[in-house]
């Protein structure tokens, strides 16, 4: 009898432990596809982006072909270039507030950052384009992929780690457009990027 009971006994352990696995289970999987609490389990990803710094950044110009960007000796279609920032940021928390071991995000989602220690960014001109001088800011030139002019862009609080620019107008012949790209920071420090773009052909 003390043989049975020693069995059920064991019988109740395993599928109490059993049960937790499969608990603790499903609750890190519940919130695998919801980045934040605000997110829609039903395929919308979280508008709340993870608190970040800026440490770097890069300077790159479309397009981007045989698996690579187009550079300084390359001539390229005026409707096909973009300049393009890629930033490295440190992730300095989540704005999750949930502090569930395990947790896990959605894979298709794309991260979005609360950039917290940039203030602007503008593009500066290195030499003389379209009659104006060096030293020309011309952010309001470009615009960014939700169609907000560069000099106008103040609200770091959802980028990716990828930042594309189109140039609003055209130059009026081909031309290349030798600029700086300069990222403010908050605590009064800059950092700048000199670059040369491709010869810009009027399509």
């Amino acid at each position: 009898m003390n043989g049975l009971n020693a069995l059920v006994s064991r019988k109740k352990k395993f599928q109490a432990t059993f049960f937790l696995l499969f608990s603790y289970l499903f609750l890190l999987i519940l919130p695998a596809c919801i980045e934040n609490l605000d997110s829609n389990p039903f395929g919308e990803c979280s508008s709340i982006g993870l608190k970040a710094n800026l440490i770097d950044f890069e300077v790159f110009f479309e397009p981007y072909k045989n698996d690579r960007y187009a550079t300084a000796d390359d001539e390229v279609n005026f409707d096909d270039f973009k300049l393009n920032l890629k930033l490295t940021l440190d992730q300095i928390s989540q704005s999750s507030s949930s502090n569930f071991p395990g947790r896990a995000y959605a894979l298709s989602c794309l991260a979005i950052y609360d950039v917290r220690n940039v203030s602007n960014i503008a593009i500066i001109l290195a030499a003389p384009y379209e009659g104006m001088s060096i030293g020309t800011d011309i952010s309001y030139l470009f615009i960014t992929q939700n169609e907000i002019r560069l000099s106008e862009f103040r609200d770091f609080s959802k980028l990716s780690n990828f930042i594309s620019l189109s140039l609003l107008s055209p130059p009026s012949s081909k031309t290349q457009l030798k600029t700086k790209t300069i990222v403010f920071f908050r605590n009064g420090n800059q950092q700048v990027i000199e670059t040369t773009s491709p010869t810009l052909l009027i399509n």
